[in-house]
C-alpha cells in the first residue's frame, strides 16, 4: 500500500507483464476521471406507458502523461481518479488513428492510485 508492494503483489504484476498483450506503466494523471453508464439491456411491458428498467455497466475514462504526451486510458468499471494521481496502469495499448482518438490509447485491466493507495482491478 502508498507504494510498497507484498511479495504476492509483485508476483501478481509480474504475471500480467508477461502477458503479451499487456504493459505496465507508472504516470500521472492529467484528468479527473469521468465514470460513464453503458446501458446492457432493457426489459418493459407496454401498458399506456412502458414499465420497464434499464441495466448497465459503468465506465471510466481519464488520460494519462506518457512519453512527453497524452494517453486516454478507458476502465471498464469505476475507477476513482484526480488530475495529479500516481498511477500504476496495466492494460492494452492500441494505436489511436483506428478509432479517431489522436495518439494512443489503453485499455486498462487494472489501475493502481498509488497516490491514494487504491486499486481497481477488472479481473479479467
Amino acid at each position: 500500500m502508498f507504494g510498497v508492494e507484498t511479495k504476492r503483489e509483485k508476483k501478481n504484476l509480474d504475471k500480467l507483464s508477461q502477458n503479451e498483450d499487456s504493459e505496465i506503466v507508472e504516470s500521472e494523471a492529467l484528468t479527473d476521471s469521468r465514470i460513464c453508464e453503458k446501458m446492457t439491456s432493457f426489459i418493459g411491458v407496454p401498458f399506456i406507458l412502458v414499465f420497464g428498467g434499464l441495466w448497465g455497466k459503468y465506465e471510466s475514462i481519464f488520460s494519462i502523461k506518457h512519453d512527453g504526451g497524452a494517453v486516454v486510458v478507458l476502465y471498464s468499471g469505476m475507477c476513482l481518479v484526480s488530475k495529479n494521481d500516481k498511477l500504476r496502469i496495466v492494460g492494452k495499448w492500441y494505436r489511436g488513428n483506428k478509432v479517431g482518438i489522436e495518439g494512443n490509447f489503453v485499455i486498462a485491466s487494472r489501475v493502481e492510485n498509488i497516490s491514494s493507495g487504491i486499486v481497481f482491478d477488472a479481473g479479467k
